[in-house]
């Protein structure tokens, strides 16, 4: 299952690269592609244009030549004016070629051997055809015009061929093209300055705020200055909340270490308090009853030493959450049997009930194993009634609850009052009337089910005592087979 870290890493993994070039690089890419698609568009119009401007010219000089075709003495009388080429003098590096064909397709006149003639069926349109051939080694842009002639001798169409070379032309084509890519070149370097530009200013804020973290101390209680900026907003205060959970958990750290240091301390006092007691004293013969307290208060030592250890393994633990799947009736069960076994030598009855099903949880097996362990001893300790002559009674039930399932583990002790329950939560504390003991045995069993999105409920116990429930989520069957693949 990919998760934020794996992305992490895989960013860290990858070279270094700068937002700002990329962003220059991918725009200027973009451009060069819409310049390349304008230039086809204007290389598209500079042709039309020029064929445009010079095909009329063609047509002009084409009209007037029809007009000197007249019909004379039975025949075709042909009469080319000179204001004909006149018209086509406007592009005087060009050569004019023409052609003149009768009613018949008789020719008359001009080049006989241009690279097109007018045929039967185009000499009934009244339209000009316009086409492109080679003529001489040179490109030739020719236009064919027919004229009726409707006199008693000579009844028919007469058609002309008029060709001009494109020189000009091509020349009209190149300016228009050079000044419009010219132009486009000039607008799209605008266009990058300005993008480039736009991409410091919007990373700007990056800049402020890497300077804004860098000129305070990671232990400040210093917020970062609000802004108006929509976009960054938003990570400037993710970016103080995140600084004030990392000063929280700071403040819940050296709160936590300043408490172990002192009861530590004092149990170490304690102990160093008894032997000075032994060495002082004039009698050569241990007494048992110092040995005894010095022991008592060694093994108080150890136990605090060790509830420290388990509660910082299951605050570590529960921060990265490698939760697998456990099946909590064998889980319980392998818990029970640990018990029994370290229990053996006392006058403690242990109790299962099981769930009517099969229930799985998504979580961390050495939390949870440390938790209940916590919690049993807990009852072990604090569990056995002044009224319970011979023997006390530990029960540990598993049952569903909707999507839930709960762990309760039951004593017969005096149990705590209702009214100190949420206190009874902290580190450290001690409540009723036993005041043996660290004061850490619930609190390692709310950092745990915390830790895996459960609650742990203080609770009156059917048995008479205390009542601590762990509820704890159960893994439904989707989740269950997805987090098998």
């Amino acid at each position: 299952m990919f998760t934020i870290k794996e992305h992490l890493k895989k960013l860290t993994s990858s070279q270094m690269y700068s937002l700002r070039q990329k962003m220059l690089t991918r725009t200027a890419l973009l451009m060069c592609t819409v310049l390349a698609i304008l230039s086809v568009g204007v290389w598209h119009y500079a042709n039309t244009s020029a064929d445009y401007s010079y095909d009329r010219l063609l047509s002009s000089a084409s009209v007037t030549m029809l007009d000197g075709i007249n019909v004379a003495k039975n025949k075709v009388h042909i009469d080319l004016p000179y204001s004909a080429f006149e018209i086509l003098q406007l592009a005087p590096e060009d050569k004019v070629y023409y052609a003149i064909y009768g009613p018949n397709g008789d020719f008359l006149s001009g080049y006989s051997d241009l690279p097109l003639s007018p045929s039967v069926t185009e000499q009934a349109s009244t339209q000009p055809r316009y086409e492109l051939h080679f003529y001489k080694q040179q490109k030739v842009r020719f236009i064919v015009r027919h004229k009726r002639l409707s006199e008693r001798s000579v009844a028919g169409n007469v058609s002309i061929i008029l060709g001009q070379t494109t020189i000009a032309r091509d020349e009209q084509m190149r300016d228009t093209l050079y000044a419009a890519l010219t132009t486009l070149m000039a607008v799209m370097a605008i266009a990058l300055l300005v993008m480039w530009v736009a991409i410091n200013r919007a990373l700007s804020p990056l800049s402020w705020l890497s300077s804004q973290l860098v000129s305070q101390s990671p232990m400040e209680n210093g917020r970062l200055p609000a802004t108006k900026i929509l976009e960054v907003a938003p990570l400037t205060h993710a970016i103080n909340n995140y600084r004030q959970q990392w000063l929280d958990a700071l403040v819940a750290m050296r709160d936590f270490i300043a408490d172990a240091s002192h009861q530590i301390r004092t149990a170490q006092a304690t102990t160093k308090a008894q032997f000075e007691i032994a060495l002082s004293s004039k009698n050569e013969r241990v007494d048992k009853k110092v040995v005894e307290a010095i022991y008592q208060d060694h093994t108080k030592l150890t136990r605090l030493t060790n509830q420290l250890l388990v509660h910082a393994t299951i605050v570590h633990r529960g921060d990265h959450q490698a939760f697998t799947p456990i099946d909590m009736h064998g889980f319980l069960q392998d818990i029970i049997t640990y018990a029994v076994r370290d229990y053996a030598h006392t006058n403690i009855e242990f109790e299962y009930v099981p769930a009517s099903e099969n229930i799985t949880i998504l979580g961390d097996e050495i939390v949870l194993k440390e938790a209940l362990r916590n919690v049993i001893d807990n009852a072990v300790a604090h569990g056995t009634s002044d009224r319970s002559t011979t023997y006390g009674i530990i029960r540990i039930s598993l049952e569903t609850c909707d999507l839930d399932c709960r762990v309760c583990i039951e004593d017969n002790g005096q149990g705590i009052p209702e009214n100190q329950r949420m206190h009874a939560l902290e580190r450290f504390v001690k409540v009723g009337t036993n005041t043996q003991g660290s004061g850490l045995g619930l609190a390692i069993a709310q950092s745990a089910a915390l830790s895996h999105q459960g609650r742990l409920i203080l609770s009156k116990s059917e048995l008479g005592g205390l009542a601590v429930s762990f509820s704890l989520p159960r893994l439904t069957e989707t989740l269950h087979a997805s987090s098998n693949h």
